[in-house]
């Protein structure tokens, strides 16, 4: 029998509509550790007035889900790393894979299929790139979460056709206005979204909206072995153990247009256990 009382257990999340962002999985799973004895406790860091040395007088709790990417949140959690805190998924981790431009490059950097990227922040694009890219594109923040400001343009978008930054995400993630152009796989279809904890994939297609990400709404499927190795591919590639991806069909083959760092789950409470393995492999090490 593990010992879960007393344990401290903390959920680190944005703000949303005024309150902390914990969604219906969330809340099973926190249901669960309490039931099991664990303390639990739900955190914004950027609501907090917080001692990045605090450490030094008082002790970390066992293990923060570290559910935020917001600026502040994730510079503390990696300076709480550094003290010896412990964090599902690991604070540098979690802030290398939220760089949309440093994660596509490092997934295909790993052989993974990631769609014809480009970078800017400003500046007309050569008419020659212009000319060699048909098709369909979309922009999106290189910080982005929950699709704000993501644009779909009917061709590469010249520096006019990409709006500057709304400044309206209320999440506290910081947008420098850089943008991330890839070329629009699939058109219009659903986003096939795969949701993963302990290797065990939860997938289901959905069809991105501004507020999909906050619907529990979701088509489940079944997954090919091809397409399951290649999202657990994707969370090795990024040093990820609960992650999400959203693929794209490209012909006959998956496409990963998106990889999301601890995502919610929604619309899977059937992952709760997968959770729970994955808590219990940060605390206790994996079961042999």
């Amino acid at each position: 029998m593990k010992g879960w009382r007393g344990l401290r257990i903390e959920l680190w999340v944005e703000p949303r509509g005024g309150a902390p962002a914990v969604n219906p999985v969330m809340e099973r799973l926190f249901g669960r550790l309490r039931e099991l004895g664990a303390e639990t406790s739900v955190r914004v860091p950027e609501r907090e007035l917080i001692d990045p040395m605090r450490f030094a007088a008082e002790p970390p709790p066992d293990l923060v889900l570290l559910k935020t990417v917001a600026a502040v949140g994730l510079s503390q959690a990696i300076a709480d790393e550094a003290a010896g805190g412990r964090f599902l998924n690991g604070a540098q981790a979690t802030w290398r894979a939220q760089d949309k431009a440093a994660a596509v490059a490092r997934l295909a950097a790993a052989g993974l299929p990631v769609p014809a990227t480009w970078l800017r922040d400003g500046g007309q694009a050569e008419a020659a790139v212009v000319a060699d890219h048909p098709g369909e594109w979309v922009s999106k923040p290189v910080f982005g979460i929950h699709g704000h400001d993501v644009v779909f343009h009917a061709a590469f978008p010249g520096a006019d056709d990409v709006p500057a930054p709304s400044g309206g995400n209320g999440c506290y993630v910081v947008d420098d206005g850089t943008r991330l152009i890839q070329q629009r796989i699939g058109g219009d279809a659903p986003d096939v979204k795969v949701y993963v904890a302990d290797g065990r994939c939860f997938a289901g297609r959905k069809r991105f909206g501004a507020g999909s990400f906050a619907t529990d709404v979701v088509e489940g499927m079944a997954l090919d072995r091809a397409t399951t190795d290649l999202v657990l591919a994707a969370g090795a590639a990024l040093e990820l153990r609960c992650y999400g991806v959203d693929l794209r069909c490209s012909g006959k083959d998956s496409v990963i247009v998106d990889v999301n760092p601890f995502p919610g789950y929604r619309g899977f409470p059937e992952a709760v256990p997968a959770l729970m393995s994955e808590i219990e492999r940060c605390l206790w090490g994996p079961v042999s």
